[in-house]
Protein backbone atom coordinates (compact mmCIF):
# COMPACT_ATOMS: atom_id res chain seq x y z
CA UNK A 1 0.00 0.00 0.00
CA UNK A 2 0.94 3.19 -0.59
CA UNK A 3 0.93 6.32 1.67
CA UNK A 4 2.65 9.61 2.64
CA UNK A 5 4.96 9.78 5.54
CA UNK A 6 5.27 13.31 7.44
CA UNK A 7 8.44 13.91 8.56
CA UNK A 8 9.53 16.60 11.14
CA UNK A 9 12.83 17.18 13.19
CA UNK A 10 10.87 15.27 15.96
CA UNK A 11 8.06 12.95 14.79
CA UNK A 12 7.28 10.59 11.37
CA UNK A 13 3.86 9.97 10.78
CA UNK A 14 1.21 8.54 8.41
CA UNK A 15 -1.93 10.49 8.72
CA UNK A 16 -3.62 7.17 6.58
CA UNK A 17 -2.47 4.91 9.41
CA UNK A 18 -4.17 7.25 11.71
CA UNK A 19 -7.53 7.07 9.74
CA UNK A 20 -7.35 3.39 9.81
CA UNK A 21 -6.50 2.85 13.45
CA UNK A 22 -3.15 1.11 12.55
CA UNK A 23 -0.61 0.77 15.24
CA UNK A 24 3.34 2.03 14.47
CA UNK A 25 4.48 -1.04 14.26
CA UNK A 26 3.80 -3.78 11.30
CA UNK A 27 1.31 -5.95 13.62
CA UNK A 28 -2.55 -4.90 13.99
CA UNK A 29 -4.04 -4.39 17.13
CA UNK A 30 -5.98 -7.36 15.88
CA UNK A 31 -3.09 -9.73 15.63
CA UNK A 32 -1.24 -8.31 18.60
CA UNK A 33 -4.39 -9.29 20.98
CA UNK A 34 -4.49 -12.46 19.65
CA UNK A 35 -1.11 -13.39 20.29
CA UNK A 36 -1.26 -11.71 23.73
CA UNK A 37 -4.05 -14.40 24.39
CA UNK A 38 -2.12 -17.07 23.01
CA UNK A 39 1.00 -16.03 24.90
CA UNK A 40 -0.81 -15.89 28.58
CA UNK A 41 -2.38 -19.26 27.85
CA UNK A 42 0.73 -21.29 26.97
CA UNK A 43 3.79 -20.98 25.26
CA UNK A 44 5.51 -18.98 22.82
CA UNK A 45 6.10 -21.35 20.25
CA UNK A 46 2.69 -22.60 20.89
CA UNK A 47 0.97 -19.24 19.68
CA UNK A 48 3.34 -18.43 17.09
CA UNK A 49 2.68 -22.22 15.76
CA UNK A 50 -0.74 -20.94 16.01
CA UNK A 51 -0.95 -18.13 13.67
CA UNK A 52 1.03 -19.40 11.26
CA UNK A 53 -1.04 -22.33 10.98
CA UNK A 54 -4.45 -20.45 10.96
CA UNK A 55 -3.01 -17.26 9.04
CA UNK A 56 -0.51 -17.90 7.32
CA UNK A 57 1.57 -15.40 9.32
CA UNK A 58 5.14 -16.18 10.40
CA UNK A 59 6.90 -14.50 13.69
CA UNK A 60 9.55 -14.84 15.73
CA UNK A 61 9.05 -15.90 19.32
CA UNK A 62 11.13 -13.21 19.80
CA UNK A 63 8.41 -10.89 18.21
CA UNK A 64 6.03 -12.38 20.46
CA UNK A 65 7.59 -11.41 23.48
CA UNK A 66 7.95 -8.09 22.61
CA UNK A 67 4.30 -7.81 21.64
CA UNK A 68 3.42 -8.78 25.07
CA UNK A 69 5.92 -6.78 27.07
CA UNK A 70 4.80 -3.88 25.58
CA UNK A 71 1.27 -4.60 25.88
CA UNK A 72 1.78 -5.04 29.46
CA UNK A 73 3.32 -1.46 29.73
CA UNK A 74 -0.52 0.16 30.86
CA UNK A 75 -1.09 -1.44 33.27
CA UNK A 76 -0.27 0.45 36.29
CA UNK A 77 -2.26 3.14 34.39
CA UNK A 78 -5.31 1.27 33.29
CA UNK A 79 -5.80 0.13 37.48
CA UNK A 80 -4.97 3.90 38.43
CA UNK A 81 -7.70 5.18 36.81
CA UNK A 82 -9.61 2.12 37.13
CA UNK A 83 -9.51 2.36 40.75
CA UNK A 84 -10.14 6.01 41.12
CA UNK A 85 -13.91 5.08 39.13
CA UNK A 86 -14.44 2.15 41.14
CA UNK A 87 -15.64 0.10 37.93
CA UNK A 88 -16.43 -3.06 39.10
CA UNK A 89 -15.77 -6.15 36.85
CA UNK A 90 -18.79 -8.49 38.85
CA UNK A 91 -21.84 -7.99 40.32
CA UNK A 92 -23.44 -4.45 41.31
CA UNK A 93 -24.71 -6.60 44.41
CA UNK A 94 -22.81 -5.39 47.66
CA UNK A 95 -21.69 -8.23 49.44
CA UNK A 96 -20.80 -8.73 52.97
CA UNK A 97 -17.23 -8.03 53.54
CA UNK A 98 -14.48 -6.92 51.72
CA UNK A 99 -11.16 -9.72 52.23
CA UNK A 100 -7.37 -9.58 51.49
CA UNK A 101 -5.27 -11.99 50.74
CA UNK A 102 -1.36 -12.91 50.18
CA UNK A 103 0.39 -15.70 49.53
CA UNK A 104 3.88 -16.62 47.29
CA UNK A 105 4.84 -18.35 44.21
CA UNK A 106 8.14 -19.15 43.00
CA UNK A 107 8.80 -18.31 39.12
CA UNK A 108 11.42 -20.87 37.41
CA UNK A 109 14.10 -18.36 36.07
CA UNK A 110 17.20 -18.50 33.66
CA UNK A 111 20.79 -19.29 34.90
CA UNK A 112 21.27 -15.49 34.54
CA UNK A 113 18.43 -14.39 36.96
CA UNK A 114 18.49 -17.55 39.27
CA UNK A 115 22.81 -16.84 39.82
CA UNK A 116 21.21 -13.61 41.42
CA UNK A 117 18.90 -15.33 43.71
CA UNK A 118 20.17 -15.43 47.23
CA UNK A 119 19.10 -17.82 49.35
CA UNK A 120 20.75 -19.66 52.00
CA UNK A 121 21.91 -23.42 51.04
CA UNK A 122 22.46 -26.60 53.68
CA UNK A 123 24.31 -29.21 53.16
CA UNK A 124 24.01 -30.92 49.84
CA UNK A 125 21.11 -28.43 48.80
CA UNK A 126 21.19 -27.42 45.23
CA UNK A 127 21.06 -23.59 44.42
CA UNK A 128 17.70 -21.98 43.71
CA UNK A 129 16.40 -21.70 40.71
CA UNK A 130 12.96 -19.82 41.18
CA UNK A 131 12.14 -16.26 42.35
CA UNK A 132 9.18 -16.18 44.70
CA UNK A 133 6.26 -13.87 42.54
CA UNK A 134 4.37 -12.02 45.32
CA UNK A 135 0.78 -13.03 44.69
CA UNK A 136 -2.23 -10.78 46.05
CA UNK A 137 -6.32 -10.81 45.69
CA UNK A 138 -9.15 -7.95 46.72
CA UNK A 139 -12.61 -9.84 46.86
CA UNK A 140 -16.12 -9.14 48.44
CA UNK A 141 -18.17 -12.49 50.26
CA UNK A 142 -21.05 -12.72 51.81
CA UNK A 143 -21.17 -13.73 55.43
CA UNK A 144 -21.50 -17.35 56.34
CA UNK A 145 -22.23 -18.07 59.75
CA UNK A 146 -21.53 -22.02 60.91
CA UNK A 147 -20.45 -23.73 63.97
CA UNK A 148 -16.93 -25.46 65.56
CA UNK A 149 -18.56 -28.83 64.11
CA UNK A 150 -19.48 -27.68 61.13
CA UNK A 151 -16.18 -26.88 59.94
CA UNK A 152 -14.49 -29.67 62.10
CA UNK A 153 -16.51 -32.17 60.42
CA UNK A 154 -16.05 -31.08 56.56
CA UNK A 155 -12.17 -30.41 57.11
CA UNK A 156 -11.54 -34.16 58.87
CA UNK A 157 -14.73 -36.05 57.57
CA UNK A 158 -15.33 -34.31 54.65
CA UNK A 159 -16.95 -38.03 53.33
CA UNK A 160 -19.78 -37.76 56.19
CA UNK A 161 -21.70 -34.29 54.89
CA UNK A 162 -22.80 -33.14 51.85
CA UNK A 163 -23.26 -29.46 52.77
CA UNK A 164 -19.64 -27.55 52.99
CA UNK A 165 -18.22 -24.34 54.69
CA UNK A 166 -17.12 -21.66 52.99
CA UNK A 167 -13.50 -23.34 53.31
CA UNK A 168 -14.14 -25.60 50.23
CA UNK A 169 -16.55 -23.18 48.26
CA UNK A 170 -14.47 -20.36 47.12
CA UNK A 171 -17.17 -19.58 44.63
CA UNK A 172 -18.64 -17.20 47.26
CA UNK A 173 -15.53 -14.90 46.38
CA UNK A 174 -17.38 -11.90 44.30
CA UNK A 175 -15.52 -9.48 42.41
CA UNK A 176 -11.95 -10.82 42.40
CA UNK A 177 -8.89 -8.53 41.76
CA UNK A 178 -6.03 -10.84 40.92
CA UNK A 179 -2.47 -9.35 41.21
CA UNK A 180 0.90 -11.52 40.87
CA UNK A 181 4.72 -9.71 40.47
CA UNK A 182 7.79 -10.86 40.21
CA UNK A 183 9.77 -7.64 39.46
CA UNK A 184 7.98 -5.40 42.73
CA UNK A 185 9.08 -5.95 46.26
CA UNK A 186 6.31 -7.62 48.27
CA UNK A 187 5.41 -4.26 49.79
CA UNK A 188 4.42 -2.91 46.61
CA UNK A 189 2.00 -5.82 45.30
CA UNK A 190 0.04 -5.00 48.85
CA UNK A 191 0.53 -1.44 48.24
CA UNK A 192 -1.61 -1.31 44.72
CA UNK A 193 -4.02 -3.69 46.22
CA UNK A 194 -4.21 -1.07 49.15
CA UNK A 195 -5.25 1.45 46.68
CA UNK A 196 -7.65 -0.44 45.15
CA UNK A 197 -9.47 -0.09 48.59
CA UNK A 198 -8.81 3.60 48.98
CA UNK A 199 -12.70 4.85 48.45
CA UNK A 200 -14.10 2.00 50.06
CA UNK A 201 -16.09 2.53 53.45
CA UNK A 202 -14.95 0.17 56.83
CA UNK A 203 -16.38 1.85 59.31
CA UNK A 204 -19.22 -0.52 59.38
CA UNK A 205 -17.70 -3.72 58.70
CA UNK A 206 -14.04 -4.38 58.82
CA UNK A 207 -11.22 -5.39 55.98
CA UNK A 208 -10.83 -9.34 56.42
CA UNK A 209 -6.81 -10.15 56.07
CA UNK A 210 -6.33 -13.42 55.36
CA UNK A 211 -2.85 -15.22 55.42
CA UNK A 212 -0.70 -18.23 56.09
CA UNK A 213 1.85 -17.95 58.79
CA UNK A 214 4.70 -15.74 56.93
CA UNK A 215 6.13 -13.59 59.80
CA UNK A 216 7.43 -11.65 57.33
CA UNK A 217 4.15 -10.81 54.88
CA UNK A 218 2.46 -10.11 58.19
CA UNK A 219 5.05 -7.26 58.98
CA UNK A 220 4.21 -6.28 55.77
CA UNK A 221 0.59 -6.28 55.71
CA UNK A 222 0.21 -4.49 59.16
CA UNK A 223 2.85 -1.54 57.51
CA UNK A 224 1.03 -1.24 54.11
CA UNK A 225 -2.47 -1.29 55.55
CA UNK A 226 -1.81 0.67 58.68
CA UNK A 227 -4.24 3.24 58.16
CA UNK A 228 -7.72 0.99 57.83
CA UNK A 229 -7.80 0.95 61.64
CA UNK A 230 -11.36 -1.54 61.30
CA UNK A 231 -9.18 -4.87 59.94
CA UNK A 232 -8.94 -8.44 61.20
CA UNK A 233 -6.16 -10.74 60.86
CA UNK A 234 -7.21 -14.51 60.26
CA UNK A 235 -4.35 -17.18 60.23
CA UNK A 236 -5.95 -19.83 57.79
CA UNK A 237 -7.17 -22.79 59.39
CA UNK A 238 -5.66 -25.35 56.20
CA UNK A 239 -2.14 -24.47 58.06
CA UNK A 240 -3.41 -24.54 61.37
CA UNK A 241 -4.44 -28.00 60.37
CA UNK A 242 -1.47 -29.05 59.43
CA UNK A 243 -0.22 -28.83 62.06
CA UNK A 244 -2.35 -30.68 64.63
CA UNK A 245 -1.97 -33.35 62.71
CA UNK A 246 2.23 -33.00 63.03
CA UNK A 247 0.81 -33.84 66.48
CA UNK A 248 -1.82 -36.49 65.67
CA UNK A 249 1.37 -38.25 63.55
CA UNK A 250 3.98 -38.49 66.83
CA UNK A 251 0.84 -39.72 68.70
CA UNK A 252 -0.66 -42.15 66.60
CA UNK A 253 0.00 -44.61 63.40
CA UNK A 254 -0.19 -42.51 59.88
CA UNK A 255 -3.96 -42.96 58.72
CA UNK A 256 -5.51 -44.23 61.64
CA UNK A 257 -8.57 -43.83 62.96
CA UNK A 258 -7.06 -42.29 66.41
CA UNK A 259 -5.05 -40.14 64.78
CA UNK A 260 -8.17 -38.54 62.87
CA UNK A 261 -10.24 -38.25 65.96
CA UNK A 262 -7.39 -36.22 67.66
CA UNK A 263 -7.53 -33.84 64.64
CA UNK A 264 -11.18 -33.73 64.88
CA UNK A 265 -11.31 -33.23 68.46
CA UNK A 266 -8.35 -30.77 68.53
CA UNK A 267 -9.47 -28.79 65.57
CA UNK A 268 -12.83 -28.32 67.41
CA UNK A 269 -11.30 -26.80 70.22
CA UNK A 270 -9.28 -24.50 68.61
CA UNK A 271 -12.09 -23.19 66.58
CA UNK A 272 -14.12 -22.57 69.81
CA UNK A 273 -11.18 -19.88 70.75
CA UNK A 274 -9.56 -22.27 73.17
CA UNK A 275 -6.31 -22.14 71.79
CA UNK A 276 -4.50 -21.49 74.49
CA UNK A 277 -5.67 -24.32 76.52
CA UNK A 278 -3.88 -26.63 73.14
CA UNK A 279 -0.85 -24.93 73.96
CA UNK A 280 -0.98 -26.43 77.48
CA UNK A 281 -1.84 -29.57 76.50
CA UNK A 282 0.62 -30.03 74.02
CA UNK A 283 3.48 -28.53 76.05
CA UNK A 284 2.70 -30.99 78.38
CA UNK A 285 2.72 -34.15 76.34
CA UNK A 286 6.21 -33.12 75.41
CA UNK A 287 7.32 -32.71 78.46
CA UNK A 288 5.34 -35.99 79.95
CA UNK A 289 8.61 -38.30 79.29
CA UNK A 290 6.94 -40.63 76.28
CA UNK A 291 8.52 -38.77 73.47
CA UNK A 292 12.17 -38.63 74.08
CA UNK A 293 13.49 -38.81 70.66
CA UNK A 294 14.54 -35.34 69.66
CA UNK A 295 12.49 -35.28 66.13
CA UNK A 296 9.64 -36.25 68.10
CA UNK A 297 10.91 -33.02 70.33
CA UNK A 298 11.63 -30.61 67.64
CA UNK A 299 8.05 -31.11 66.02
CA UNK A 300 6.41 -30.58 69.84
CA UNK A 301 8.73 -27.10 69.87
CA UNK A 302 8.07 -26.53 66.38
CA UNK A 303 3.67 -26.90 66.61
CA UNK A 304 3.90 -24.45 70.05
CA UNK A 305 6.01 -21.95 68.39
CA UNK A 306 3.76 -21.46 65.35
CA UNK A 307 0.75 -21.17 67.20
CA UNK A 308 2.14 -18.91 70.13
CA UNK A 309 3.74 -16.56 67.47
CA UNK A 310 0.00 -16.99 65.47
CA UNK A 311 -2.76 -17.22 68.52
CA UNK A 312 -3.81 -13.22 68.01
CA UNK A 313 -5.12 -14.71 64.58
CA UNK A 314 -6.63 -17.44 65.72
CA UNK A 315 -9.99 -16.30 67.24
CA UNK A 316 -11.63 -18.50 65.46
CA UNK A 317 -15.01 -18.53 67.93
CA UNK A 318 -15.58 -15.23 66.87
CA UNK A 319 -14.72 -15.19 63.09
CA UNK A 320 -17.22 -18.09 62.39
CA UNK A 321 -19.97 -15.87 64.64
CA UNK A 322 -19.55 -13.54 62.52
CA UNK A 323 -19.41 -15.42 59.35
CA UNK A 324 -16.29 -14.46 58.48
CA UNK A 325 -14.21 -16.42 55.99
CA UNK A 326 -11.11 -18.46 57.41
CA UNK A 327 -8.98 -20.22 54.52
CA UNK A 328 -6.79 -18.88 51.99
CA UNK A 329 -8.46 -20.80 49.41
CA UNK A 330 -8.99 -18.00 46.71
CA UNK A 331 -5.56 -16.72 46.98
CA UNK A 332 -3.70 -20.10 46.90
CA UNK A 333 -6.45 -21.04 43.85
CA UNK A 334 -4.80 -17.55 42.35
CA UNK A 335 -1.30 -18.91 42.49
CA UNK A 336 -2.02 -21.59 40.69
CA UNK A 337 -4.07 -20.65 37.97
CA UNK A 338 -2.62 -17.30 37.90
CA UNK A 339 0.69 -18.13 38.03
CA UNK A 340 1.88 -21.85 38.07
CA UNK A 341 -0.12 -23.12 35.28
CA UNK A 342 1.47 -20.67 32.73
CA UNK A 343 4.93 -19.77 34.33
CA UNK A 344 6.12 -23.57 35.20
CA UNK A 345 4.84 -25.44 32.06
CA UNK A 346 7.18 -27.89 31.01
CA UNK A 347 10.74 -26.37 30.00
CA UNK A 348 9.77 -22.59 30.91
CA UNK A 349 12.62 -20.50 32.23
CA UNK A 350 11.87 -16.47 32.54
CA UNK A 351 13.65 -13.51 32.84
CA UNK A 352 12.53 -11.06 35.23
CA UNK A 353 10.90 -8.59 32.47
CA UNK A 354 9.65 -11.35 30.59
CA UNK A 355 7.77 -12.87 33.41
CA UNK A 356 6.50 -9.81 34.85
CA UNK A 357 5.08 -8.76 31.44
CA UNK A 358 2.96 -12.18 31.43
CA UNK A 359 1.48 -11.91 34.62
CA UNK A 360 0.77 -8.77 34.40
CA UNK A 361 -1.09 -9.73 31.30
CA UNK A 362 -2.82 -13.13 33.13
CA UNK A 363 -3.34 -10.81 36.10
CA UNK A 364 -5.61 -8.52 34.24
CA UNK A 365 -7.14 -11.88 32.11
CA UNK A 366 -8.37 -13.37 35.09
CA UNK A 367 -9.55 -10.44 37.12
CA UNK A 368 -12.16 -10.13 33.54
CA UNK A 369 -10.15 -6.64 32.89
CA UNK A 370 -9.07 -8.24 29.56
CA UNK A 371 -11.80 -6.14 26.77
CA UNK A 372 -11.44 -2.69 29.02
CA UNK A 373 -7.76 -3.03 29.38
CA UNK A 374 -7.26 -3.81 25.87
CA UNK A 375 -9.92 -1.14 25.13
CA UNK A 376 -7.51 1.16 26.97
CA UNK A 377 -3.97 -0.04 25.90
CA UNK A 378 -5.10 0.76 22.07
CA UNK A 379 -6.39 4.17 23.17
CA UNK A 380 -3.27 5.15 25.17
CA UNK A 381 -1.27 3.57 22.15
CA UNK A 382 -2.43 5.71 19.15
CA UNK A 383 -2.46 8.61 21.41
CA UNK A 384 0.99 8.63 21.98
CA UNK A 385 2.22 7.18 18.67
CA UNK A 386 0.21 9.22 16.49
CA UNK A 387 -0.58 12.88 18.10
CA UNK A 388 2.76 15.04 19.43
CA UNK A 389 1.75 17.69 21.76
CA UNK A 390 2.51 20.43 19.38
CA UNK A 391 1.11 18.30 16.13
CA UNK A 392 -0.93 21.50 15.43
CA UNK A 393 1.94 23.70 14.84
CA UNK A 394 4.60 21.65 12.90
CA UNK A 395 6.76 22.24 10.10
CA UNK A 396 5.35 19.20 7.60
CA UNK A 397 6.79 18.30 4.90
CA UNK A 398 5.43 15.38 2.75
CA UNK A 399 7.01 12.82 1.03
CA UNK A 400 5.34 9.16 -0.58
CA UNK A 401 5.56 6.31 1.21
CA UNK A 402 5.73 2.73 -1.28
Amino acid sequence: MSRYLYHTDKETFAPLDIALNLPVRCYSYFLSEMINLLNIKDAYSEGVGFVKKFFGIQISISASETISGESSSCYEKYYELKDILKESAGSDEKADYTAVSFDGKGVPMIKKEAAKIKGRQGKGQKRQKKKESLVGTKYNINANIRTADDVANNLVYPEKKEVKTDVEKQEKAQNIRYIASIAKPKKGVMKEIYEALWDDDFSKTPLLCLMDGSPYLWAQLKTVFKDITNKVYILDIIHVLEYIWMIAHIMYKEGSDDAKEYVFEKLKLILKGNIASYIMEIQTEMRSGKWEWESHQKKFKKVITYFKNHRQYMKYDEYLSNGYPIGTGVVESACGHVVKDRMEISGARWSINGAESVLRLRSVFKSEDWDKYWEFFTAQARENEFFPDDYNSLNIQEKQYA
